[in-house]
């Protein structure tokens, strides 16, 4: 997975592509716990790239997720694509993790 860091609107950008699974799982949540020990409130993970994610992958997302909620933060998703987007609507992570289609709505979490 190839991991791309920016800021938009004050808040950590995460850019994704390739897989997040059992082998690139370390590397996603090193790069994201960084912004929890920091205390920034929220991380927008962009996941256009993305083309696969398996249940580690989920796992690690919902930890990441679950430690900006205690954290009083979120994290939200911008761009899944195809088989990933239906994969997070079907196991119901969007209640957990918000979902948004475009960049546009980058600008919608930043007032939270």
């Amino acid at each position: 997975m190839i991991i791309k860091e920016k800021t938009m609107n004050g808040l950590p950008v995460m850019s994704l592509s390739g897989k997040l699974d059992i082998f690139s799982r370390n590397a996603f949540k090193e790069a994201a716990e960084k912004y929890t020990e920091t205390g920034t409130k929220g991380l927008i993970l962009d996941f256009q790239g993305i083309t696969f994610v398996d249940s580690v992958g989920l796992g690690v997302l919902a930890i990441v997720a679950k430690t900006f909620q205690k954290l009083k933060g979120r994290v939200i998703l911008v761009n899944p694509q195809g088989q990933v987007k239906s994969l997070f609507l079907e196991m119901n992570l969007a209640k957990m993790i918000p979902m948004y289609k475009t960049d546009e709505d980058f600008s919608q979490f930043s007032a939270l």
